[in-house]
C-alpha cells in the first residue's frame, strides 16, 4: 500500500508530513540532520520535498483586477476560514469552472 500524497500549501509554500507544516528548508535541514546523526530513515522526508518542489514548479501565478466590495468579500471569507485570500480565490475559480455555466460555454466554444 502506498503513502497519501503529502498535501500541499501553494501560499505557504509548504508541505504537510505527519501533522506537521514543513518548508522545503526545513525539510532539507532535517534530512541533511538524520543523514549526519546516522539516521538513514528520511525517506518520508525526501518524498515530501520531491512533492513540494514539483508542486511548486508546475504552479502558474495569475494577477486580477477586482472591485473593491468583491475584494472586501474575499478578505472576509479568508479571515473567517484563517486562510489566504489567494486560497478563496482559487477556490471560487475551481468552483465556477466546475459549474454548468463554464461547462456550456466550454462545450459551446468546442462546437463552433
Amino acid at each position: 500500500m502506498s503513502e497519501p500524497t503529502p498535501q500541499v500549501d501553494l501560499d505557504g509554500e509548504r508541505v504537510l508530513l505527519e501533522g506537521q507544516w514543513w518548508s522545503a528548508a526545513e525539510l532539507s535541514t532535517a534530512i541533511r540532520a538524520r543523514i549526519e546523526a546516522g539516521d538513514f530513515r528520511v525517506a518520508p522526508l525526501a518524498t515530501a520535498l520531491e512533492r513540494l518542489e514539483d508542486a511548486l514548479s508546475k504552479t502558474v501565478a495569475v494577477s486580477l483586477r477586482v472591485p473593491p466590495e468583491l475584494h472586501g468579500t474575499f478578505t472576509r471569507i479568508a479571515q473567517v476560514e484563517a486562510v489566504p485570500v489567494t486560497s478563496v480565490l482559487r477556490r471560487a475559480l475551481v468552483f465556477y469552472l466546475a459549474s454548468e455555466e463554464a461547462t456550456s460555454k466550454l462545450i459551446e466554444a468546442t462546437d463552433a
